[in-house]
Formats: C-alpha cells, sequence, structure tokens
C-alpha cells in the first residue's frame, strides 16, 4: 500500500519544460537527465515493490529536515517494529571500489554512495527521535538497473545489485507487517513534514521572454511551433503523437503556473504560450470550463 506516490518533483518537471524551450547549459542538462534517470530508477523499483511486498505500507519521495540539514528519502517501507529505508540507484556501466573511492571503470570519481546512505539514516534517527519514535532502521542502497556491474563490492547487505533484487524482494516477504495506529502516526509524521523541493535548488535562472514558444509534444519532447492542418489535433511532425486542443491548453496553464506562480494566466497568455497555434476563442472556452475565472475585462484571468 503506497500512501505518498511517487510523482515528478517540481524541479524535474522545471527541468523538462526548460530543455525543450531554451538552450541549458552543459552542467544544467546534464544534472536534468540525472533527475530523468533517477526517476525512472525510482518507478522501477515501485514495481517491484507493488509485485512482492502489496502488504507494506510504502511512503516514497520524502524530503526532510532537521536542525537546518536536509535529506531525501527515495521509498521508505513501514513494518511492526522496522523502518526499511530504500536508497535506489540506475547507475548504468561498469564501476568500481578502490580503496573506499568509488569510480567508473574509466576513472571517473562518483560520491560514495553508501556514505550517502549512511547520512539518511543518520539524519532520519535523529528526526524520529525528536518526534518519539524509536523504531529500528533498516538500510538497503538498490542498484535497479539491470546492466550495473559493481567490481570490487563489499560483502555488504545494505548492499542489493541487479542479479540479487528479485530474491532480496522474495525475502522481505516473511517480514510481519502491522499497519497499526503506530504505523499510521508515524506515516502522518513524516509526510507532514515532507518539503516539496530544496531550498537551494539548481534550477537555471530564466525569463518569459527568453523561452521559446509553441506546444511541447508530451511523448518526445519537441516543441511544435506550427500547428498541422489537422485543426482538432496536434500532431507531432517528429514521432505523429495527436493530442487534442484541450490537452495542449491545459498543459500549458500548468506549465505557466509551475514556472511562473505569480502570472496571471489569461486566454492572450495561453494563446501566447503556444505560439499562436490555438484560437483565443478556443482557449477562452477551454479555460472556463475547466478554472475558475477571477476579475472583470481586461483584468480578468483563470486559476485553479
Amino acid at each position: 500500500m503506497i500512501i505518498k506516490p511517487r510523482i515528478e518533483s517540481p524541479e524535474l518537471l522545471i527541468f523538462r519544460i526548460l530543455s525543450s524551450r531554451t538552450d541549458l547549459s552543459e552542467k544544467a542538462y546534464q544534472h536534468y537527465l540525472s533527475l530523468e534517470k533517477g526517476f525512472i530508477g525510482e518507478k522501477k523499483f515501485d514495481d517491484w515493490s507493488n509485485t512482492f511486498l502489496e502488504e507494506w505500507t510504502f511512503i516514497n519521495d520524502l524530503l526532510l529536515e532537521h536542525r537546518n540539514s536536509f535529506f531525501q528519502l527515495d521509498s521508505i517501507g513501514v513494518t511492526q517494529n522496522e523502518l526499511y529505508l530504500f536508497d535506489v540507484k540506475n547507475y548504468e556501466g561498469d564501476y568500481v571500489i578502490k580503496d573506499d573511492v568509488w569510480q567508473t571503470t574509466t576513472g571517473l570519481e562518483i560520491k560514495n554512495p553508501l556514505h550517502q546512505l549512511q547520512r539518511c539514516e543518520t539524519l532520519l534517527r535523529r528526526f524520529l527521535q525528536e518526534h518519539g519514535f524509536t523504531m529500528k532502521i533498516k538500510p538497503f542502497l538498490i542498484f535497479i538497473h539491470p546492466h550495473f556491474t559493481l567490481y570490487n563490492a563489499p560483502l555488504d547487505p545494505c548492499i542489493v545489485l541487479p542479479t540479487q533484487i528479485e530474491t532480496f524482494f522474495k525475502k522481505l516477504q516473511s517480514v510481519i507487517v502491522n499497519n497499526g495506529h503506530k504505523q499510521k502516526k508515524l506515516a502522518e509524521i513524516l509526510i507532514s513534514a515532507h518539503h516539496p523541493s530544496y531550498p537551494n535548488s539548481l534550477l537555471p535562472s530564466y525569463e518569459y521572454n527568453e523561452l521559446a514558444k509553441g506546444s511541447v509534444c508530451i511523448k518526445c519532447q519537441s516543441l511544435i511551433e506550427v500547428r498541422t492542418a489537422e485543426q482538432s489535433k496536434f500532431v507531432c511532425p517528429h514521432c505523429h503523437y495527436k493530442e487534442s486542443n484541450q490537452a495542449v491548453i491545459l498543459r500549458s496553464f500548468r506549465e505557466l503556473k509551475l514556472l511562473f506562480p505569480d502570472k496571471k494566466i489569461t486566454s492572450t497568455v495561453i494563446n501566447d504560450w503556444c505560439n499562436g497555434i490555438i484560437g483565443i476563442r478556443t482557449i477562452q472556452r477551454i479555460l472556463a470550463k475547466n478554472f475558475e475565472l477571477k476579475g472583470h475585462g481586461r483584468s480578468a484571468y483563470y486559476t485553479d
């Protein structure tokens, strides 16, 4: 049972929009790719847990803070007397450990994921103690990608390699699960303490006028700047995916609210954001159907 489902973070969603509408720096683009790959890996973990651990209580994507230290938890499994802390890595390729240093076989050094896991475990334990809980924490580092290899891997029960995943989940099926009052109260505290995003995000600066206008294809992320001949649908010229006017307008509204939360969304703004490829009357009709109109005349705008 998942009581906090996994969704894309605001940071990932903003990066996804910006990647189609502006030229990101190499550093920003690599960070964006890392976010996308991490999310894909976490969804694969969810598939495994949904298959083998249907009775467990899972809380996903928690960003907590303890005494000004933020720490992110990919997934927590709540059982009768223990918390299972899962840190999911979607690394791909060949890695090696040399003198406690993790690196690719080509020599590129990475942060030691075991150190990251230990930090999260320590901060989570302190967080729980502060809220009156003394449950035992069992941390695990899950390497989810099937094409990941780790040379010189230590015999550490915290590490779960791709070839061990199925056996690992089958063993967890024997763990006693109790969704009682204590577990529910703990879940409520964890969820209520969740922060939507890091206070110091790595997002690049951006301005409305600097972003390319049009409709972004949700399948291939290409920017559609000119409408096709099919008036009732948007057809991506790259992957040929079709989308209705309403879907495009609703997504455009959500994009603008996410990128520019203080901006007042009008039919004219949506028309400009889509590069003028949807008529004002069509936009007005769809916005009026799905959102609340505030104000009157030229100062009127839509809100959800």
